[in-house]
């Protein structure tokens, strides 16, 4: 097995309910149409945007947690933005009518304004326990530029059922795709790629390593991004990371893998660090803490290694990603553990597997 990645890809797999049909080039001013058939329902809820603006990061936390976060972050005059839905539940069980009830369109994510630096100064002052979400594909924290922050949320306030976030990370929908940039109407400047999804056309955006659709974009038109930039970005699939020392370690038994043997062998060291950190739990050498973090790096490294070979070889992959799902397993037993113990430790480790559900989860889907 090579990793190439040059096989052409049709297909965005958005939880195998839509296939894409798009071809790979668009001339310039391509006129794209789409139905304008529009669903669900979402509201914006943001302060007042600083006119220096710098860039935007964002956070989960505990959903449970959003509203208190939102009055302190309200209360400290910190720019912020959560994204919203609607949803009608019935008044009374036994009555009718119905009720609006606002919940955030993704479990606990809260965007902030300002450099990744002073946020995190910001939430060690006064949200502790809380880090600032990294893009899965640069291993940094993740930032938003301004010119693409502010059009997704006046689209999130003015025509909020054109949005909707997408479950896998950005990087998964750019393979072997023609990057696009809007050149007409209020959105123009936003870049993306045209996808099928659910028999609509929409411009798929990266929004600090999250993918979300824009529907709506018939009317438009196209020019395609400069193809040496997109082809260097592509190019760029690994970055580089600065590991302490227990992930150095964990790292020595991850490696690019080629043939159906390595993929054997990447299995065989997933399975035996698996089975090590349980050991070293039941032999006291690691609280289950320390377990925790071990499983969940280890997700992040099948993510790092093999995430970008994922829709040219997933089938050869398959191994992998199926003892991947054994460690998720592992991290879900963990949280649980942690339900009874220490409610806080358990708050904020279960917003964190929800990120990497976010950025990792479609790798073990079969």
């Amino acid at each position: 097995m090579k990793q190439d990645c040059t096989v052409s890809q049709s297909t965005a797999d958005e939880t195998k309910r839509f296939q894409t049909s798009e071809s790979n080039e668009f001339p310039e001013g391509t006129h794209v149409s789409e139905p304008d058939e529009k669903t669900g329902s979402a509201i914006k809820k943001c302060s007042q945007v600083k006119d220096n603006c710098t860039s935007w990061s964002y956070l989960f936390v505990h959903n449970q947690k959003v509203k208190s976060i939102e009055e302190q972050l309200k209360k400290d005059g910190l720019t912020h933005f959560v994204h919203k839905t609607i949803k009608y539940v019935p008044r009374h069980r036994n009555r009718g009518g119905m009720r609006e009830v606002e919940t955030p369109s993704v479990s606990g994510l809260v965007f902030l304004q300002g450099a990744p630096e002073t946020l995190q100064d910001y939430l060690d002052k006064n949200i502790k326990s809380y880090k600032l979400c990294k893009n899965c594909s640069t291993g940094k924290v993740a930032t938003i530029p301004c010119n693409q922050m502010e059009p997704f949320m006046r689209v999130a306030e003015t025509d909020p059922e054109r949005l909707r976030f997408l479950l896998r990370p950005f990087v998964y929908y750019s393979k072997n795709r023609t990057l696009l940039r809007i050149v007409t109407g209020e959105y123009a400047g936003l870049e993306g790629y045209v996808i099928r999804i659910a028999r609509d056309r929409r411009l798929v955006m990266d929004v600090g390593g999250m993918a979300i659709a824009l529907s709506g974009v018939h009317a438009e038109r196209f020019e395609e991004v400069n193809k040496n930039e997109a082809c260097k970005k592509e190019r760029e699939l690994f970055y580089k990371r600065n590991l302490h020392e227990r992930n150095a370690f964990i790292d020595r038994y991850f490696h690019q893998v080629k043939t159906a043997q390595e993929v054997s062998a990447q299995v065989k060291n997933i399975e035996m660090l698996r089975l090590q950190t349980l050991a070293d739990v039941r032999d006291k050498k690691l609280d289950m803490k320390d377990a925790y973090d071990t499983f969940y790096f280890m997700i992040e490294e099948i993510g790092y290694y093999y995430a970008p070979f994922i829709d040219c070889f997933k089938d050869e992959l398959r191994p992998i990603f199926e003892a991947g799902r054994t460690v998720m397993e592992e991290i879900e037993k963990t949280i649980k553990i942690f339900k009874d113990s220490d409610k806080e430790l358990h708050n904020r480790c279960e917003t964190e597997f929800e990120a990497l559900q976010n950025n990792y989860g479609y790798l073990f889907e079969f």
